[in-house]
């Protein structure tokens, strides 16, 4: 009942944000937007889509690495059959999807596997972060989410924290104040080692800046994606490098509220609001915030729905599975 819940009020979200960014847009205007947009830059875009996903599957191979060996191409396939299923099935279970089966492919723990994605999703918002401030410091941006910097930067330094209690694990588990807690309960010891198996890739300097260059080169990647589109629009006088990597910034915001599968609705108020802050007319904003979103979520899913057929799975199994009509993953 609370999974059904969920995805109701994820829709629910999702179909009233989506009719406020549309509501009071001519849709002759949108269509005649649409009409002039160059799709020769959907080439490079889609280069570029495949760049980021290799940036994010080098990094997750350094981060499972020290558990077990793993190829770069089926961290790769992996990484695009999550998102694809993600972008398909409510709740993320692409995220769901993607750690049991790496569990099973690269034959490492699967709470380890977990604790490897929750170390991702811990980099994106600090690289994120910091990528946002560079950019606004660079492109002269305010306003916005930078009239809360001061939470911001307190989200900031509470992330790092924790990242830094995980890689010093082993410390923590042998100092005197720990150490006999963990005699007493070693079930919890050993799943508190195993969730730290997942930043060993950041123990060692060489590594963890390895780690930190691939994650910031991804949402780098993703900017870049938005610039071309901003020249597919002729928006590139209004959507500078630094604005796009604002954009990113804040669909990275946007999809971070429960919503519909995809994101859909979320991504497009929140898009074309900021852009219409920066001087973009109401229409413009939206075309160019659906058209980039619509074709990353062609690119991204029909890859990697191919994948997961690829690796004898299907969307029925995986809906199964991972939403109680199947067996229990765990």
């Amino acid at each position: 009942m609370k999974a059904k819940l969920s995805i109701l009020a994820g829709f629910l979200v999702g179909a009233v944000l989506l009719y406020f960014a549309f509501r009071s847009i001519d849709f002759a205007a949108l269509l005649d937007i649409y009409s002039h947009v160059r799709p020769v830059f959907l080439l490079p875009f889609a280069v570029t889509a495949l760049v980021e996903l290799l940036m994010r599957a080098l990094r997750w191979r350094l981060l499972l690495e020290p558990s077990g060996p793993v190829r770069l191409w089926d961290a790769f396939r992996l990484q695009a059959a999550g998102l694809a299923l993600s972008n398909i099935l409510p709740l993320r279970l692409g995220e769901i999807a993607r750690g049991t089966f790496g569990a099973t492919l690269f034959k490492i723990p699967m709470l380890t596997v977990f604790a490897t994605i929750l170390v991702e999703r811990v980099l994106d918002v600090l690289v994120l972060l910091l990528l946002f401030a560079a950019a606004a410091w660079l492109g002269g941006i305010s306003g916005g989410f930078l009239h809360y910097g001061g939470a911001l930067w307190l989200l900031f330094g509470g992330l790092l924290a924790g990242v830094g209690a995980l890689v010093f694990a082993d410390e923590l588990v042998a100092h005197r104040w720990f150490s006999g807690f963990f005699a007493r309960f070693p079930r919890v010891r050993g799943a508190f080692e195993r969730v730290a198996m997942g930043v060993k890739g950041l123990h060692t300097l060489k590594s963890g800046l390895a780690i930190f260059a691939f994650a910031a080169l991804q949402w780098l990647s993703s900017a870049l994606n938005y610039y071309w589109m901003a020249l597919a629009f002729g928006l590139e006088a209004t959507l500078s490098f630094s604005r796009c990597v604002a954009l990113v910034f804040t669909g990275a915001v946007a999809a971070s509220v429960p919503g519909m599968p995809g994101y859909f609705g979320n991504f497009e108020f929140t898009l074309s609001r900021v852009m219409e802050s920066w001087g973009v007319p109401k229409a413009m904003g939206f075309a160019y915030a659906s058209y980039v979103h619509v074709a990353a979520y062609i690119f991204i899913t029909v890859l990697g729905v191919v994948f997961v057929y690829q690796m004898g799975h299907s969307l029925g199994k995986v809906w199964g599975d991972f939403a109680g009509r199947g067996k229990d993953p765990a």
